[in-house]
This record gives C-alpha cells, sequence and structure tokens, in this order.
C-alpha cells in the first residue's frame, strides 16, 4: 500500500505564492505521493513559497520532470510532466510535448504490471482507455458478489493515467479496472473531441469494447457527476460510487466567489443574457483572478467554443437536477465540507436526486474534525478514501480509522 502524505502542501507554501485554495489543491495533488523522495519534501518547503504565478508552477514542474527523467525515476517524472501541461494552454505546443512524456514515463513506471492501453472507435475518433487486470489472490479472496469489473471515470482536467493510477491505493483489487477519457477530457480532448452531455454514450462504447456486462462504476471529481449521468440511462452499471460528490459542474465558478455574489452569479449561470456583457466581463475578470483565468481556458478547451457566454449555457447541461429518481443502483457518497469546487450544502439537493436508490450510503467529512478528508476528492489522505470505497464495493464493514 502507498501512503499519501495526509498533511496538505499549502501548509507548506508561503502565503505570498498565488494564494488560491484550488492552485494549492493541484500542488498537494502532485507533490503529495512524492513527499518520500529524497529532497522533495526541501523543494515543497523552500521552492513553493518562491511561486507567483500558473507560469511559476509550470517551471518548476518542467524543470523537476527533466530532472527525474535524467535520474530514471519515472514514477515521479510522469506526476511532474502532468503538473508541466496543467496550465498550458491547448494551443501551446508544450501541453502536448509534456503529456507525451507524462504517457511515456508512466508506462515505464508501470512496466510489468498488468496494465494495457486501448484506443476505443468512437465518433469521429477514439477514446482512449487504459486496463488494469484484478490480482487473481484477491479476486479469489473477495466475497461472490463483489463486482468484476470497475470503471473509472474521469474528471474536468485529469487524464487516464493519472485516474488508473488512483486504483494502486485500494488495499485490495479483486475487480479489472478500466479508467477512460471520454469527449473532452484528457488524450481524446487533446484530439479534438469535445465534451457531451450524454455520458452513457461513450459509457456503452467502453463496455460494448471489453464484452463486459456489469460493472461498477466510480467517478472521480467531475466524473463524480458524469457517473450518475451515465447510471441513470446505462443499466449495466451496477454499483455507483461519487469520489467526490458534484450536482453541478459550475459550481466550480460560483463557490470561490464572496458569498453576496452568489446569488447574482447563479442567476447569470442560469440565463446567460445579455451575451454581449457577459462575454465582456468574462473578457476582464481573469485578467485579476487566475483560477478563473485557467477554468475558462480548460472550459474552452474541453468544449470547443470560445465565448463565455455560450462555455456557461454549454456547461449548465451538467447537473443532477434532471437525474432525480432515474438513478436506481446502490450509490456511496463522499463529501467534505472544506471541498476547493463543490459547496457541502449540495449535499441535501444530491440525496434528492437519489431518492430511488437501491441504497445510499454518504461519508461526509468535516474540516475540523478530519481536514485530510474535507478536502477535494479527499485528496489528503487517499489511502483512506480508497480503502472506505474499496471495503464498499466489496460489502465489508468499515475498517479501524475507515
Amino acid at each position: 500500500m502507498r501512503y499519501c502524505a495526509p498533511r496538505p502542501l499549502s501548509q507548506l507554501v508561503a502565503s505570498r505564492h498565488v494564494h488560491s485554495r484550488q492552485f494549492d489543491l493541484q500542488l498537494n495533488r502532485t507533490f503529495a505521493p512524492l513527499l518520500d523522495r529524497g529532497d522533495i519534501a526541501r523543494i515543497a518547503g523552500t521552492m513553493l513559497p518562491r511561486i507567483r504565478s500558473t507560469k511559476d508552477i509550470t517551471s518548476l514542474a518542467h524543470s523537476l520532470a527533466q530532472r527525474f527523467d535524467a535520474e530514471g525515476d519515472a514514477e515521479a517524472a510522469w506526476r511532474l510532466h502532468e503538473l508541466a501541461a496543467f496550465y498550458v494552454s491547448s494551443s501551446d505546443p508544450r501541453k502536448r510535448r509534456a503529456i507525451d512524456a507524462m504517457s511515456a514515463a508512466f508506462d515505464e513506471a508501470r512496466h510489468g504490471l498488468v496494465v494495457t492501453r486501448h484506443a476505443i472507435p468512437y465518433r469521429d475518433g477514439e477514446l482512449t482507455a487504459m486496463r488494469w487486470e484484478a490480482d487473481p489472490a484477491d479476486r479469489a479472496l473477495a466475497p461472490s458478489d463483489t463486482p468484476h469489473t470497475l470503471i473509472m471515470m474521469n474528471g474536468f482536467d485529469g487524464y487516464a493515467e493519472e485516474i488508473i493510477d488512483f486504483a494502486s491505493y485500494f488495499p485490495t483489487r479483486p475487480f479489472d479496472i478500466i479508467a477512460f477519457d471520454g469527449p473532452g477530457q484528457g488524450h481524446t480532448a487533446l484530439a479534438g473531441m469535445t465534451l457531451e452531455p450524454e455520458w452513457e454514450r461513450p459509457t456503452n462504447a467502453v463496455l460494448n469494447y471489453f464484452g463486459v456486462e456489469s460493472a461498477a462504476a466510480l467517478g472521480v471529481s467531475f466524473g463524480g457527476y458524469l457517473v450518475m449521468r451515465a447510471a441513470a440511462h446505462c443499466p449495466r452499471i451496477s454499483h455507483v460510487i461519487a469520489f467526490d460528490m458534484m450536482y453541478r459542474l459550475l459550481d466550480g465558478l460560483t463557490l470561490p466567489l464572496p458569498r453576496p455574489l452568489c446569488p447574482i452569479a447563479d442567476a447569470v449561470i442560469g440565463n446567460p443574457r445579455p451575451a454581449w456583457l457577459i462575454d465582456a466581463a468574462l473578457r476582464i475578470a481573469p485578467r485579476f483572478n487566475a483560477d478563473l483565468a485557467w477554468k475558462l481556458q480548460q472550459a474552452r478547451h474541453l468544449t470547443g467554443l470560445s465565448k463565455p457566454s455560450e462555455i456557461l449555457r454549454a456547461l449548465g447541461a451538467f447537473t443532477m437536477e434532471p437525474l432525480e429518481g432515474l438513478i436506481h443502483q446502490p450509490c456511496l457518497v463522499l463529501a467534505g465540507d472544506a471541498d476547493q469546487y463543490v459547496p457541502f450544502e449540495r449535499l441535501e439537493d444530491v440525496r434528492r436526486a437519489l431518492a430511488n436508490a437501491a441504497s445510499l450510503d454518504v461519508r461526509t467529512f468535516r474540516h475540523a474534525q478530519d481536514p485530510d478528508m474535507a478536502q477535494h476528492c479527499q485528496i489528503g489522505n487517499l489511502n483512506r478514501a480508497f480503502t472506505i470505497m474499496g471495503d464498499w464495493l466489496s460489502g465489508h464493514q468499515p475498517r479501524n480509522g475507515a
């Protein structure tokens, strides 16, 4: 079992860096699994405080990725190549180079494991998928009703490599694991295929490709919504996990705003008119907010749209509201009150949407008592999060500390 440092990296970063909870999350996402490497902890404590911008993050990640490539540490290199690409525009050739380097380093790091790459025909292109076969010993010991296949769904900004790597945090692996980049995600987005709301379509394409008649499904981040959409319209999904909950994608835009402005922002998102005024405002606002600038840049990449008003209208389709009562599978939902993207208050909306689920298991985490688990995707303690999800899939009672 790997250890993911439960201490948020933001505690190691001086207050004068970009000073964004979202950016601290991305740094934690990359560096936390690497803190056992020589001087990474020193770098976290000395170099990260010097960061002033996303350009600084990109430059640092690139230099460290090259260093670990030279040292033959592929495990560290692929994570840093991914971070080096994170804030770079899709029109910048550095992004493709960094992602290609990430994929090559990931394959080198996983050499010897039964992890295979697949290109699944879809629309006018291909979905990128990866499959990791179950551990035979774990499967032999698992209860008979444990799912034989787990589909892992990507989110707003990840790649299939990172998603399937999450599976290494399961304490046991009695199921085959399939991770894929759907339309508008990861490698598929880089190839020009844009996001679509009907997530059951790529899900069915993946299940058909692998000949899977029944599978559990786990959605990561934005995937916490996508997995619900797929489950509502794809009966081959047997179990549903939201890691963690996401009721509405556009909440990620409004959450960082001062509370008095949220109703105004919600009204604009619900009806982005007049379009010219929305477009003008959102051309100016990102100049003063690096987080908003990145979110709009990424949304353009995923949707293929350019005008902010068009983007808001397109992303508004990704909400659980029309799914209310349509999901009948057993569901596990994780939620934290310090989530950087999802308002904790949305939990009641999620419960309402899942009123017809065969069963609903909600695990909530409060920052006051459990700061590591209260963050987005429980990023402060992935071992514990995946123990909870693995036990749920196998029908085990919660372990001590889970």
